[in-house]
């Protein structure tokens, strides 16, 4: 079956580093700075062939990003045209990176990214393993891109900035074996918008509903509660995290990791205008062990299920 060419598979080609900084230079660099195809041959599922055609002859720049959730849709659905799709997946990832800055999903309608790259087994079927590896090399920097710009513990009810990052991170579970990828870095706390994404991510196992101090209680008129360590942006619903990260998220999430990291999280926020709610989680970490334990055995178990529409046992 033929693949989006590898990086040896691409010659004549000007190459540009695909570790280079997030933007529309980076995400070109993964196909190889693509041409736009010839021609378009691809029968668009519901019939909007013209919209295809018009991002085929559009310069990445000037694409209306709002016209990928009709390709999304072939992404999911139909035989995919293997040069429209070297051409498109730039655009496609540009899109996810700018949705996940702007706290809101990576498509729109019936079908959006994330579910048209797993239904359609896109990354594994057609694009070849070091392009694979470098989308999954984006994903992970655009994630911190995006984690390094939480700060202040908003909460703003269902607009709470937390929530995006939280589903985005959830989606890419569901469709790249390679949470560790995200994870590690952002661990490693080493911006503050990451030691305060990593404090309202532990929030989630130490409170129960309507304690927790990072987030508001649940109402009918503004919802927030939460946060929703369970919950993804994305459409998937019939099966859950992949198997080899659910596995490492058990391997890894531990009640000595969480009180390591609240700790290593508040000190690297001293001094900064967020440190003050922070010291709140490590003043509590004491009594909240036994619930950590509890919920940190039971998160992967949760998210390895389809839907996870089951909540905390405790």
């Amino acid at each position: 079956m033929k693949t989006i060419a590898g990086e040896d598979q691409l010659v004549g080609r000007k190459h540009r580093d695909v570790s280079a900084p997030i933007g529309w230079d980076r995400a070109r660099a993964i196909c190889g700075d693509p041409r736009p195809p010839g021609a378009v041959t691809e029968r668009q599922f519901d019939g909007y062939d013209h919209v295809l055609k018009r991002l085929a002859r559009t310069p990445h720049e000037r694409m209306d990003l709002g016209d990928l959730g009709y390709y999304y849709h072939d992404l999911a659905y139909v035989e995919l045209q293997l040069d429209l799709l070297e051409y498109l997946l730039p655009a496609c990832l540009m899109d996810w990176r700018d949705s996940l800055m702007k706290n809101r999903s990576a498509g729109d309608g019936g079908v959006e990214l994330h579910f048209g790259l797993l239904r359609g087994d896109v990354l594994e079927r057609l694009v070849a393993a070091d392009r694979r590896e470098a989308v999954y090399a984006f994903f992970r920097d655009a994630f911190l891109e995006r984690l390094d710009a939480e700060r202040g513990f908003v909460a703003a009810g269902m607009r709470t900035p937390a929530y995006g990052w939280m589903g985005r991170f959830n989606s890419v579970g569901l469709i790249m074996p390679r949470i560790d990828l995200l994870w590690e870095p952002w661990w490693s706390l080493e911006t503050p918008g990451r030691a305060v994404a990593a404090l309202q991510y532990c929030s989630g196992l130490m409170y129960f509903e309507g304690e927790n101090p990072l987030f508001s209680r649940w109402t009918p008129e503004r919802g927030e509660g939460g946060p929703y360590l369970t919950e993804s942006d994305s459409l998937i619903h019939d099966v859950g995290w992949k198997p080899e990260n659910v596995e490492f998220l058990s391997r890894t999430l531990t009640v000595e990791f969480v009180e390591v990291r609240v700790a290593q999280a508040v000190a690297r926020l001293e001094g900064e205008p967020d440190g003050e709610k922070a010291r709140r989680l490590l003043d509590d970490l004491p009594a909240s062990r036994d619930l950590i334990a509890s919920r940190a055995a039971e998160l992967p178990l949760l998210l390895a299920k389809p839907a996870r529409l089951a909540g905390w046992s405790v």
